[in-house]
């Protein structure tokens, strides 16, 4: 039974790899200098407006590393259960930093496990990412229960 899972999962593996290669070559060869980044973060609340843990990025940037949040602010919008969420996000690899500034959305703001959503830019990098610029959006879910924060990050970066 094993052995015929395991071909069914190299199978679906294969054709998975397959797809990517035929969207991923004609990008390539377009000649677009626009790449993708493709970033997740695991982080905890470590004050009031801050946070910090670790990231992994892929596509336009291949680093790991540190992830560091300042100027965290969730203000509550109307009479609403949402807030408007904003901040300052700074990722620090082996190959340098990139300094994000996000906005969007936070809810269920009454519940321990919250979503935010939005939208954010890249505002500055070091390194092997000095001059890089571009914008994406987020989402993360946080457990206030656990000190959890896990997002993830798309963006469309110009090297």
């Amino acid at each position: 039974m094993s052995l015929m899972l395991n071909r069914r999962l190299a199978t679906v593996g294969l054709a998975v790899a397959c797809a990517a290669a035929a969207v991923v070559a004609p990008l390539a060869a377009s000649g677009d200098p626009t790449q993708r980044l493709y970033l997740g973060m695991n982080l905890h609340l470590t004050g009031p407006n801050t946070s910090a843990g670790a990231f992994v990025a892929s596509g336009a940037v291949a680093d790991s590393g540190t992830a560091d949040v300042r100027d965290l602010t969730i203000t509550p919008a109307g009479a609403a259960d949402t807030g408007r969420l904003s901040g300052t996000e700074t990722y620090s690899g082996q190959q340098g930093t990139i300094v994000t500034r996000f906005q969007g959305e936070a809810f269920p703001l009454s519940s321990p496990h919250e979503v935010g959503i939005g939208r954010f830019d890249i505002v500055s990098g070091t390194g092997a990412y000095a001059g890089v610029s571009g914008h994406g959006t987020f989402e993360i879910v946080v457990d206030a229960t656990t000190n959890q924060l896990i997002g993830t990050e798309v963006a469309s970066v110009h090297p």
